[in-house]
């Protein structure tokens, strides 16, 4: 015979621990408690999804300003600042 059956033989023949039959009342606290704080973190997504909107909504309106227009480019024009003649020419 094993170790481990004369162990489990020898924990077989031992008394059940007496704390055993209060177990429920602490399992089903430790459920009531995750319960509640599962439905505080959903409050709390909300709270922080609706505060990053109202942010978001305040600093596109406070930004101001014109908005930037596109002009028109040409690749035959002269002055075309993407062309190869103006990309390598030195600056000083």
């Amino acid at each position: 015979m094993s170790d481990l059956d004369q162990a489990l033989r020898c924990l077989a023949t031992l008394p059940a621990p007496s704390e055993l039959a209060t177990i429920d009342d602490a399992v089903l606290a430790g459920l009531a408690a995750s319960r509640r704080e599962a439905a505080a973190g959903s409050r709390l997504m909300g709270f922080a999804a609706a505060l990053a909107l109202v942010v978001g909504v305040a600093g596109g309106g406070l930004a101001g300003g014109e908005p930037a227009t596109a002009q028109p480019i040409s690749p035959f024009a002269p002055d075309n600042p993407l062309a190869p003649s103006t990309l390598l020419d030195v600056h000083p």
